[in-house]
């Protein structure tokens, strides 16, 4: 699989999407059903952080893809930050979001940054 899922945290509070250089979006929904599966039986608040930070441009379809994904998250998902995003992802993702009126997808230039920004939203909003 070209996207690698792990618990980003020792909390397994945040899932971490790797992609590699090349994927599509079958890779994509592969990741989308393992994170799934391993937050089966969660009720507690996860974030996800899709790493793109070695992905050279976004596959064909991203704005549908996304939305798709969105209406499928888990209602225990809060936040998607995608880290290492480029100034075409980071478009492409704040189009998606103002168009589908999505507060909860953001953008991050790397996976430090998206941790930080996961963190003060969790400080705003406390479960």
């Amino acid at each position: 699989m070209s996207i690698q899922v792990v618990w980003d945290d020792a909390e397994q509070s945040i899932v971490r999407w790797d992609f590699e250089p090349e994927w599509d979006w079958n890779d994509f929904w592969e990741a989308f059903a393992e994170s799934i599966r391993i937050g089966e039986g969660y009720s507690k608040r996860v974030d996800v952080i899709p790493n793109v930070t070695n992905t050279k441009r976004l596959p064909i379809g991203a704005l549908g893809a996304f939305k798709s994904v969105d209406t499928k998250l888990p209602d225990f998902v809060n936040l998607v930050v995608v880290a290492g995003s480029d100034s075409i992802t980071r478009m492409v993702i704040k189009t998606f979001a103002q168009i589908n009126r999505i507060d909860s997808w953001r953008t991050a230039t790397t996976v430090d940054e998206a941790r930080a920004i996961i963190a003060a939203d969790r400080q705003m909003h406390p479960t």
